[in-house]
């Protein structure tokens, strides 16, 4: 009888143990919240800054064509896009900086200032816009909820949270709402764009993670359209937290053609 009373006590102390060790475990590792889920993700995403090639497939109307770029970034607000390939739009390109965005073409000459809401518009009339391709479509133009999403084992995802981005009244955007389901690792998985009226305007599945100065990197990218239209996005040696200067970032160095800062 003692020792049975004995063993009981042991196994309470122990149950005990358990509990208070899962309390303690709970406080030490708090719940992020849906705005830092997102701040996160944007950085893995993002990074301080950011240049690489970037291969687009673009299939359009059931033509596809290649179009290669060269990209830099500096934070969400400067960003300098130079176009490689197809040989006939060779040296032209974009410059975002000082809240202006401006297109330079070799044939005219010269930098024509466009208004920033083409920064959303898809750059060769299907695929990733701008945003995109700067890695600024999470910007901060926007409300963030999340939810957690249940493990299944039937389910080849890899997603744990489900973001629900809604745009500000007067936020500088053309979508109605963004879906994304992120990684434990804060790797995008998939994103989802809507229009104003809630519709579907693509959806953008990202693939093909590598490891970057501790970043892990989605560096395949399928656009997909309500139209049809599909996109390849391969991004190239890609480089994050480089020492960029701001400085790089004019429309001398978009029409001088620099190769590098």
């Amino acid at each position: 009888m003692i020792d049975m009373k004995r063993t009981v006590m042991l196994l309470v102390l122990f149950m005990l143990g358990i509990g208070l060790s899962l309390i303690i475990a709970a406080q030490e590792t708090p719940e992020l919240t849906a705005e830092e889920i997102l701040e996160r993700t944007r950085e893995a995403w993002q990074g301080e800054s950011f240049h690489g090639t970037i291969r687009l497939e673009i299939t359009l109307g059931g033509a596809t064509k290649i179009h290669v770029l060269e990209i830099w970034t500096l934070g969400e607000d400067l960003a300098l896009i130079r176009v490689l390939e197809p040989e006939e739009d060779a040296g032209s390109g974009y410059l975002e900086a000082d809240g202006k965005l401006w297109y330079y073409a070799p044939l005219v000459g010269m930098a024509i200032e466009l208004p920033v809401v083409a920064l959303t518009d898809a750059l060769f009339g299907s695929g990733p816009s701008l945003d995109d391709l700067s890695h600024g479509t999470l910007s901060d133009d926007y409300d963030v909820s999340v939810e957690i999403l249940p493990d299944d084992e039937t389910d080849e995802s890899d997603a744990h949270w489900f973001l629900t981005l809604i745009p500000h009244a007067d936020a500088p955007v053309v979508y109605g709402k963004l879906e994304i389901w992120v990684t434990a690792d804060f790797v995008m998985e998939k994103l989802l764009y809507y229009d104003q009226r809630g519709a579907v305007l693509q959806t953008a599945t990202f693939s093909e993670v590598i490891e970057i100065d501790g970043l892990l990197v989605p560096t395949m990218v399928v656009i997909e359209s309500a139209s049809g239209d599909r996109t390849l996005q391969q991004v190239i040696d890609p480089e994050f937290n480089l020492d960029l200067d701001p400085s790089f970032f004019t429309l001398e160095t978009l029409i001088g053609g620099t190769d590098s800062p």
